[in-house]
């Protein structure tokens, strides 16, 4: 009995350690050597500013194969169908809508999704700034990504990349795959959406040409356009703009737009790809607002690129009962109507905005850039699990850390701060408070609000920044436990955020490159 006790527990002791070293392979850091502790600063120069923009489409090639003769739909989740021949090759290669739900495979495409692609450059300094419609993508993509675009342009000096955070496109990040237990990523897909990004930034720093800028707001969209979900009320719904216009002719090469929202418009049900709202926000800035082939409303030309803000606590259009001028309809429900009638709002928002003459104009703009990286615990521990089980694909450092990174960069005074995931408006504009039941008894951390550190003319805050960290609320707004704060049930952020520290690390990080900057 005792030699069997011995090897009992040799092989349990054997087994324990083959499972450690498979966490660590899994979780093993992919960029051990990258640290990032850059300054970059071009002074003022006669014509020496330069600007180019550009988009290239990231949508998949979906071969529509879902339907038979008669026109009805091969598969039915209701039936437990999820093993899916998405381009009818008799293989499993569904793409997985990221952002509501497992198991929810993509059965086609209504808008093309893109990389848009804003290019700037002062003197031997040039700074590319690339937006994913994505759900998110991870920091050692972004490394890898910046790695691509250095073969292809090696006098690039530095890349930012973000995510609109769309729920209605296929998922980079994993979590979104058939089962909880199975990634949701395509690795082919996510290398075209590089490739493709490639392709954005190199042909946005090859236009660009001599330019200037111009800057203005929107103070505020309407209350029909976004909640916030979570108490208390804080929104980050002004638009920031920056228009790019050619020096030489005036003409408007393309504009930049700062705003907080998520793209989700569609809601849950919706199965086919699409920018959602975004589409036709953008396209009705490019191209104009149009109703079944009747142009409502000229567009300006020229490229639209919208860099998402602070959207965590959350910010939604979900619940909203969106107005539409055009149709003289309100909607409620998940709709391409209603995300039409959302972004042609916006659109006609801002097209009135630029038609005025309530811009500031800025012309030999100088460039500053400080980027840093830096390290955050993972308090999460479903997080770490889908780290082991290969759902999350990106490195931890000793299973406790994850490398992220934090950009300032001024163009002239434009400030434009990068916070790597879905940051709390609070912690950018204000308004975080001390509510009663709040799980740690802790002051308020994340203050001054980041905005108000800020010190450009216009201060651009892109969230989903160089990473996605998941959620960042306030250390004091923490509320895992019952009884919860402001009354309400067990809030959504929380089991999607890395911890409560998470927040009063990346402010530290955002406030220690305006500190010396």
């Amino acid at each position: 009995m005792k030699k069997f006790f011995a090897w009992f527990a040799s092989i349990l002791a054997v087994l324990i350690f083959a499972i450690v070293i498979f966490a660590l392979v899994r979780t093993r850091d992919h960029h051990p050597d990258y640290d990032l502790d850059l300054t970059l600063e071009s002074p003022s120069q006669e014509n020496g500013f330069k600007a180019g923009l550009a988009k290239v489409t990231i949508t998949p090639d979906i071969i529509d194969s879902w339907y038979d003769a008669d026109g009805d739909s091969r598969f039915n989740p209701d039936k437990g169908d999820s093993v899916i021949d998405n381009n009818g090759n008799g293989k499993f290669d569904a793409y997985w809508m990221a952002g509501f739900s497992n198991n929810h495979p993509i059965q086609g495409v209504h808008d093309d999704i893109w990389a848009r692609s804003v290019y700037w450059e002062n003197g031997d300094m040039g700074v590319a700034y690339v937006v994913l419609d994505a759900i998110g993508f991870f920091h050692d993509d972004v490394i890898e990504l910046r790695e691509m675009i250095k073969t292809e342009n090696p006098d690039i000096d530095h890349v930012i990349v973000s995510s609109t955070h769309n729920h209605e496109v296929p998922d980079l990040m994993g979590l979104w795959g058939p089962t909880i237990f199975k990634t949701g990523v395509n690795d082919e897909y996510k290398q075209f959406v590089k490739e493709q990004a490639v392709k954005a930034v190199t042909l946005a720093k090859q236009q660009a040409v001599p330019a200037y800028l111009k800057l203005a707001k929107i103070d505020s969209t309407g209350d029909d356009l976004i909640r916030d979900s979570r108490p208390p009320i804080v929104k980050d719904d002004t638009i920031r703009m920056m228009q790019l216009c050619d020096l030489e002719t005036d003409k408007v090469m393309g504009v930049m737009l700062n705003y907080g929202n998520h793209p989700e418009t569609l809601g849950s049900r919706n199965n086919l790809i699409t920018a959602d709202f975004c589409h036709y926000w953008l396209e009705g800035i490019e191209n104009g607002i149009v109703y079944n082939g009747e142009t409502k409303r000229d567009g300006v030309g020229g490229i639209a690129v919208f860099a998402n803000g602070a959207v965590g606590g959350l910010m939604t259009t979900l619940g909203c009962n969106v107005y539409d001028p055009w149709t003289d309809k309100h909607y409620k429900e998940g709709s391409f109507e209603k995300a039409r009638a959302q972004g042609y709002r916006l659109a006609d928002a801002v097209l009135d905005k630029m038609a005025s003459d309530d811009w500031q104009v800025v012309k030999e703009p100088a460039m500053k850039l400080r980027a840093k990286t830096f390290l955050v615990q993972v308090d999460n521990d479903i997080f770490k699990l889908a780290g082991v089980l290969g759902v999350l694909n990106r490195g931890f450092i000793k299973f406790k850390y994850l490398r992220s990174e934090v950009n300032l960069l001024s163009i002239g005074p434009v400030w434009i701060a990068t916070v790597p995931g879905e940051i709390n408006p609070e912690i950018v504009n204000g308004g975080i408070e001390l509510p009663e039941n709040r799980d740690l008894e802790t002051g308020i951390v994340e203050t001054p609000p980041i905005r108000e550190l800020m010190q450009g003319d216009m201060n651009f805050v892109i969230g989903l920044g160089n990473d996605e960290l998941g959620y960042m609320m306030p250390k004091s707004h923490w509320d895992a436990k019952e009884p919860y704060t402001y009354g309400e049930k067990k809030h959504y952020g929380e089991i999607n955020s890395l911890g409560p520290n998470t927040a009063p690390t990346v402010y530290k990080e955002v406030k220690g490159l305006i500190d010396t900057f």
